[in-house]
């Protein structure tokens, strides 16, 4: 070998093994990085989804504005992650009225409210994926008017979380993903427009509602309040279809005598009849038995002028008084008195 080439060797070496301790030293860095931000993302966890008790509990006395504006995200990963062996399955109505701390079959802490605000039909199958990929012993999925006729939300569940791999996304996301690190810090978590707190079930704890407030929800119901589109029962054909290995109860959940009255004064009483018979044939043919449990709530009158009662928060949804009867008739409370 000329001479000549001995140094040159000698110095592509050395730049070979700088560049090599470069990239390791980058490797390290980046990974010191990503460390420090899963950490903070953990310890702070804005979404309640890897402590049993994070912090700003302890300064917003478990209230969320995060929480309460970010309903599917969080209820999606803490379906994903908590550990139950019953579901509930539903809109606001559910996570408004049903307390996993009143039902009495199931180990306590082993309950899931998977309620989701302004869920509609067609985000159904989505949720129940989720739901289904955990295996629990049991579930119900309560279902309302407007899933069926609100034509649409703002923000969708996304579809990809029915697969493995769009669920594996979203958990490292929940870790890594910019949102993740945008909202761990209190200012996005303190100062809820709502009064009252969430618990680690999935239930949210609300104090009554002035007059002022449940008047401006019942206008909002008669702006809003459509027709049924039966189109929309294609996505809870496939809910169904998605939970057939879970011990499912299909219910329809209680109607207060206020929105019966805005259902008729915009005439769609009879829609709502329709809806409520094709709820019954489309389970029916999935070997499903739907509970009618609309009228439960007719002892409890409402009136959107007086505030909310011991029964009813506002005009679509019940309190844990009605809720207690509802798990009852869904076996998984017993009865008063027994």
């Amino acid at each position: 070998m000329p001479a000549s080439e001995a140094p040159d060797r000698e110095k592509t070496f050395a730049r070979e093994f700088l560049a090599r301790r470069y990239l390791v030293l980058t490797a390290l860095i980046l990974a010191v990085l990503v460390a420090l931000v899963a950490g903070r993302v953990i310890w702070f966890d804005a979404y309640w989804v890897f402590r049993q008790d994070p912090p700003w509990r302890a300064v917003t006395d478990g209230n969320s504005r995060l929480l309460d504006r970010q309903t599917r995200r969080a209820k999606v990963l803490q379906a994903l992650t908590r550990p139950y062996d019953l579901a509930l399955i539903g809109s606001s109505t559910v996570y408004h009225g049903l307390d996993p701390a009143d039902v009495t079959s199931v180990a306590p802490g082993r309950v899931f409210n998977a309620g989701i605000s302004a869920i509609i039909a067609t985000e159904l199958p989505v949720i129940a994926a989720v739901v289904a990929s955990r295996a629990p012993a049991r579930a119900t999925l309560g279902l309302d008017y407007y899933m069926f006729s609100r034509p649409s939300v703002p923000v969708h569940i996304d579809e990809a979380l029915a697969g493995p791999s769009g669920r594996l996304a979203a958990l490292m996301g929940s870790v890594l993903g910019r949102y993740a690190l945008a909202d761990s810090r209190l200012d996005a978590v303190a100062g809820g427009d709502d009064p009252g707190a969430w618990t680690r079930g999935g239930y949210r704890i609300t104090p009554p509602l002035p007059a002022a407030l449940t008047l401006e929800n019942d206008a909002t119901r008669r702006r809003t309040t459509a027709p049924f589109r039966p189109e929309t029962l294609a996505g809870l054909d496939l809910a169904l279809e998605r939970l057939s290995a879970t011990d499912l109860t299909v219910y329809l959940s209680p109607v207060s005598d206020a929105q019966r009255r805005v259902l008729a004064d915009l005439g769609l009483s009879d829609d709502f009849s329709r809806w409520r018979e094709a709820v019954m044939r489309l389970c029916a043919a999935r070997g499903r038995t739907v509970l009618d449990l609309t009228s439960l709530g007719d002892p409890y009158p409402f009136d959107p002028a007086a505030g909310s009662t011991p029964a009813w928060l506002d005009n679509l949804h019940y309190t844990p008084l009605i809720g207690r009867q509802v798990l009852e008739r869904l076996g998984l409370r017993r009865a008063a008195g027994r």
